[in-house]
């Protein structure tokens, strides 16, 4: 590669767009971002607005382009982040028929039971790489199939997010990959390609599913009207990228087996790369394409790791979130500050962060939070930091069945996302897992990795590889303390042996029931 250039990718969320313009050094020179809604047309449905995220993803380009500086023309590419498991109907122009079904709707409990009866969880495991899960496409697709007929008769492709915005975008090829479908649940994840035999199972033409390609591939470059639109140049290249967390991968450097990185943000994701599918007969991890063609990641989830953090801010931190603002300071911060004075462990005060259940490596949908321990001893700074501890407790529990799985442990961790910018926790998590974990540069790794691919998929390096040795730079290591990491072994055994006592008790389920019959619509 010769001189330095200047390249953009896009991020496009569940709650919000980053559209980040990077250099090939991995230098960035700005981002913007803009929010956008979901709907909920009914208790435990999910909607987006698709033409409504677009025209935020335009707002953003606008801006950073004005922010920086940056002449449009001056950009050599553009790659794509979104969102995984969120699909919509389109037709033959490629205009949504309806807005799009988003990864964490809930409609699909029936079709979910009908699955387990008529294939079976070790079967979809078999064909799929993730256990069986009601927060996949596939049910939802089988809800379409049942309840929406109409509505799929005159659909002429299910798209998920990437897909339609390339598309927006002037994409003349239309493709999906399987890098950005492991939470579909609808891949055969030994050859990479939709299942004909999911597809048959639930009778979904299989016409009406885009043909599976790689990622990091040029698919167009940017039409007049998205030139208009977004600010970018005409004529720009335009290249698939993957899913998100497989992008944060690729953002981090994790391109070979024993890499791993943990973003910790509204949800906590492990993503660790491997060159070969590994056996998991226990079901504990999920498994599906990397950013990487022809490559396999394996991944953990945490869905409320972020959440908990905020609605701690939320409910429990007016005084913070008041001084923060007359300070000019993150509420967040403060809240840190006060954690950071509480002890190690909390004084055996434990914080369940399972807001809306339990995913790696349990999968326990009615799983609750909640805490144990307390007592007249404890004060907001110990709770503060106990939810900040839990999280880590959970994601460890995902480091262990990844590690199990792998068969060794990992040569390194990296941290990245929103929860890597704070100095507590990630000397927390260095803890709490007893080895070193990496921070890198750029944090921000999601749009980062969706930058680097579409830098690769439009020729600006020679391969993903390459653009990670230019564009990534871990710089530090945070190391455990030896300490602090035996008190919280102790604190992990009585995290983890309470949440399965609970579980096998079938206590969340209780409490679910009785939620539900008294306060559900």
């Amino acid at each position: 590669m010769g001189s330095r250039k200047l390249l953009a990718g896009i991020d496009a969320g569940t709650t919000g767009t980053t559209v980040m313009i990077a250099d090939t050094d991995g230098n960035i020179i700005g981002t913007a971002y803009r929010e956008y809604p979901c709907s909920f047309p009914h208790p435990g449905w999910v909607d987006q607005n698709m033409e409504l995220m677009w025209m935020r993803i335009c707002e953003a380009s606008n801006e950073v382009i004005a922010k920086t500086g940056v002449r449009p023309e001056e950009i050599s590419s553009l790659g794509f982040s979104s969102q995984r498991g969120t699909f919509v109907c389109v037709d033959k122009d490629l205009n949504p028929l309806a807005d799009s079904i988003v990864w964490s709707c809930g409609r699909a409990g029936a079709q979910l039971k009908w699955i387990k009866e008529n294939l079976g969880d070790d079967r979809f495991h078999d064909i799929t790489g993730v256990p069986l899960f009601g927060l996949w496409s596939y049910a939802k697709m089988k809800w379409l199939v049942d309840r929406r007929p109409d509505l799929l008769a005159k659909t002429h492709l299910i798209l998920n997010g990437q897909e339609f915005f390339l598309h927006k975008f002037g994409a003349d090829e239309i493709c999906s990959d399987p890098a950005s479908l492991t939470l579909n649940g609808m891949l055969d994840v030994a050859s990479l390609d939709w299942s004909r035999e999911l597809c048959e199972l639930i009778n979904l033409p299989m016409e009406k599913l885009p043909p599976m390609k790689t990622p990091a591939r040029q698919v167009g470059v940017i039409s007049k009207q998205a030139s208009v639109e977004s600010g970018f140049a005409e004529g720009m290249p335009i290249c698939v990228g993957a899913g998100d967390q497989q992008c944060a991968a690729i953002g981090a450097g994790v391109i070979r087996e024993g890499l791993a990185e943990i973003t910790i943000g509204t949800a906590s994701v492990m993503v660790a790369h491997i060159d070969s599918r590994k056996p998991d007969p226990k079901h504990l991890v999920l498994i599906g394409g990397s950013g990487i063609p022809h490559k396999w990641d394996m991944e953990g989830l945490a869905f409320a790791t972020g959440v908990c953090l905020r609605w701690w801010r939320d409910t429990y931190a007016q005084v913070e979130m008041q001084s923060a603002a007359q300070l000019g300071l993150d509420a967040y911060d403060l809240i840190s500050a006060q954690a950071a004075k509480a002890p190690v462990g909390c004084k055996g005060y434990i914080f369940f962060p399972f807001f809306t259940g339990q995913v790696t490596p349990y999968y326990v949908d009615n799983a609750r939070g909640g805490a144990i321990g307390l007592s007249l001893i404890h004060d907001r700074a110990m709770m503060a930091r106990s939810i900040m501890e839990g999280g880590a407790f959970e994601i460890r529990m995902i480091v262990d069945a990844m590690e199990e799985v792998l068969g060794k442990p990992f040569d390194s961790i990296r941290l990245s996302g929103g929860g890597a910018k704070s100095p507590l926790w990630n000397q927390i998590q260095a803890d709490v897992y007893g080895r070193p974990v990496e921070r890198l540069r750029v944090s921000e790794c999601t749009t980062l990795g969706a930058t680097i691919l579409g830098a690769a998929g439009a020729g600006v390096f020679g391969s993903v590889e390459e653009a990670v040795g230019s564009m990534v730079h871990p710089f530090d290591f945070v190391e455990p303390n030896k300490a602090n990491h035996e008190i919280y072994n102790d604190v992990f055994d009585v995290f983890k042996s309470t949440f399965l006592a609970l579980k096998n008790a079938d206590v969340f389920d209780k409490i679910a029931e009785v939620q539900n019959k008294h306060w559900g619509d």
